[in-house]
């Protein structure tokens, strides 16, 4: 399926995707549920109509490769959860990653797509300030840009219906967040917002609201160039599984590698202080 065309270019939302491509490393980030994977493949589908090839690195796909019968022996899956050790290794070897790019596509014209959730330390690594100061320096430049869809409530309810429709609560195959993780993450989001000064009330289910959405990520994102996507248009996507939307030609650790990477965050840390670094993600 083409992403070119779902966005028309009459949209402000083409034209912001089209300003980014402008830079050198693009960073999609952002809770489920907010139209990250449209926006990843519409800019791609953009860029690469400019001329651009495009390099990409997507969590799903990227994490699985740290699945390894020695990795999983420490730190096993869950029901359907990924233990908080595997992020940790699989954040390493990303900026590794996404070092050794930026020192290899000085010259060329490539981009470096990235989408990293950051949530419950998905890739978090690139939020954070960096001891490499040539690669601090670089992340937090003009040629690095983190992108943020942020739905406006109606956009949000129009995704959280169609959510609902389509996936019900014991859904095998949808790879996606279901309804009540959305609800959950969002609720996580406002006790966030809490610990950095807002007073919203979660003694139940608090409502979407964008401008909360923008001031807790516009805070974890202090350190690089927060680009809020403001949504307020509902395109036309064509229905399709969520393990369409993700690109399997995203570069991923080879089993060596991966073992090799898993092998330093398990001698590093015990299970106590891996909870403790997973759990205070949002602390860049």
């Amino acid at each position: 399926m083409s992403f070119l065309n779902i966005i028309p270019d009459t949209s402000p939302i083409h034209t912001e995707l089209l300003k980014l491509t402008e830079a050198k490393v693009v960073i999609f980030s952002g809770l489920p549920g907010v139209g990250k994977s449209l926006y990843i493949n519409a800019f791609r589908a953009i860029a690469q109509d400019k001329g651009k090839d495009i390099d990409i690195i997507q969590w799903d796909v990227a994490r699985k490769a740290f699945e390894t019968e020695y990795i999983s022996a420490y730190y096993p899956m869950g029901d359907g959860t990924v233990h908080n050790g595997l992020k940790l290794i699989a954040g390493l070897w990303l900026m590794d990653v996404v070092r050794e790019w930026i020192d290899f596509n000085k010259k060329s014209d490539n981009i470096l797509l990235i989408e990293a959730p950051l949530v419950g330390n998905r890739f978090i690594e690139l939020m954070q300030e960096q001891l490499d100061d040539n690669l601090e320096a670089f992340l937090s430049s003009e040629l690095c840009q983190v992108v943020v869809p942020i739905p406006s409530i109606k956009v949000r309810k129009a995704i959280e219906a169609e959510r609902e429709r389509q996936v019900s609560e014991d859904a095998k195959v949808w790879s996606g967040a279901k309804p009540s993780v959305m609800l959950m993450l969002w609720k996580d989001t406002c006790v966030i917002a809490n610990e950095f000064g807002k007073k919203i009330d979660v003694s139940g289910q608090p409502p979407y609201d964008p401008e909360i959405y923008n001031y807790v990520y516009s805070k974890i994102l202090k350190h690089r160039n927060f680009v809020p996507l403001h949504i307020d248009e509902i395109f036309d996507v064509p229905e399709m599984e969520e393990d369409g939307l993700h690109d399997h030609q995203s570069m991923h650790a080879d089993t060596t590698t991966a073992d090799a990477y898993g092998k330093k965050i398990i001698d590093k840390y015990n299970d106590y202080h891996i909870n403790e670094l997973v759990e205070s993600w949002y602390h860049t």
